[in-house]
């Protein structure tokens, strides 16, 4: 008797398994699948943009960034190159924004979300520029506290949450691209110093299985302090930006004192000559020279004066007896 209860409640155990998941099955079949979060800007082209002009709640001086000739630029800086990865990060954001929640359309909250035209919780304001369209002029808010952020366009009073913040530095400086040079330290032979007094100091190296450069003054019976001792100021090279740049036509250096001319060349027989100059309490590097380089190695060009943080100017000024063991 018991086996054949057992048997029962198993066959009912099998039996109501079996529904349970066909329920499930025509359940799912029966719940439409969520659509996809709508994007915000549908008709926004990023190959059709010709410039961007931001303009600031906090009263920072526009900023205003062109399409000329395929290369994105900073009119105000004399057409100076922007930064591209800032700026195709801005523009793939924009791009990819989608719409999360709709929020107010009433007036009087926009300036709670940071959306007012003007005054109290006024927006950033972000025109797009387009060859053949009119702008698309779009006031950007406050962040939302878990991500995204609130939007609207201009002369539309309904504010989104949006999925994407949108990264819109009111710093000129940082729209740049501020590279002067992204030289592999392996890439380099040889980097020779020469001061206005007559010092001079040739860090260099014979093959580049070489880990570091020697010093070619180094006197008989001294040593470098360490071993890599003398690799500082190549090195600087692999990563130097400006802190500013101008036209070097708008710089007067006349008066500057020359602090420092110097020559770098790699192993494929490229060529970076250049020369420190200060102005005031400030250290402005001008090239001289710029031949044989790679794509993206050395974008500094001789037409520009590019200042430079002090700290820079001393890992490239060195002088022999820093680098000597004691």
């Amino acid at each position: 008797m018991r086996r054949n209860t057992l048997i029962v409640l198993l066959a009912l155990v099998a039996a109501l398994a079996g529904t349970f998941a066909w329920l499930q099955r025509e359940r799912a079949a029966e719940v439409p699948a969520l659509p996809a979060a709508e994007r915000w800007l549908p008709e926004l082209d990023n190959a059709t943009l010709s410039g961007l002009h931001m303009q600031f709640a906090d009263g920072s001086p526009d900023i205003r960034v062109e399409r000329r000739a395929g290369a994105w630029v900073l009119p105000a800086k004399a057409d100076y190159p922007a930064d591209r990865l800032r700026l195709s990060a801005l523009l793939e954001a924009l791009a990819e924004a989608r719409k999360v929640e709709a929020k107010s359309a009433n007036p009087k909250n926009h300036a709670l979300l940071g959306l007012a035209e003007r005054g109290e919780g006024q927006a950033l304001r972000l025109s797009l520029q387009r060859q053949s369209s009119e702008p698309l002029v779009l006031l950007v808010g406050k962040d939302a506290q878990h991500g995204g952020s609130f939007v609207r366009r201009l002369g539309d009073p309904q504010t989104w949450l949006i999925d994407k913040r949108l990264p819109l530095p009111n710093n000129e400086l940082e729209w740049l691209d501020r590279r002067i040079a992204t030289l592999p330290f392996a890439r380099v032979r040889e980097l020779q110093l020469r001061y206005p007094k007559g010092e001079r100091l040739d860090l260099y190296r014979d093959d580049a299985g070489q880990p570091n450069l020697q010093v070619r003054q180094l006197p008989s019976g001294r040593k470098l302090a360490y071993e890599a001792a003398a690799n500082g100021a190549a090195a600087l090279f692999a990563d130097l930006r400006f802190a500013d740049v101008a036209p070097l036509a708008q710089v007067g250096f006349r008066q500057a004192p020359l602090l420092l001319a110097f020559s770098l060349r790699t192993f494929s027989g490229a060529r970076l000559d250049g020369e420190i100059r200060r102005q005031g309490e400030q250290y402005w590097l001008l090239p001289k020279s710029v031949e044989g380089f790679a794509e993206g190695e050395v974008a500094a060009h001789p037409d520009w004066a590019y200042r430079i943080e002090e700290d820079r100017y001393r890992a490239l000024a060195r002088h022999l007896p820093e680098l000597l063991a004691r």
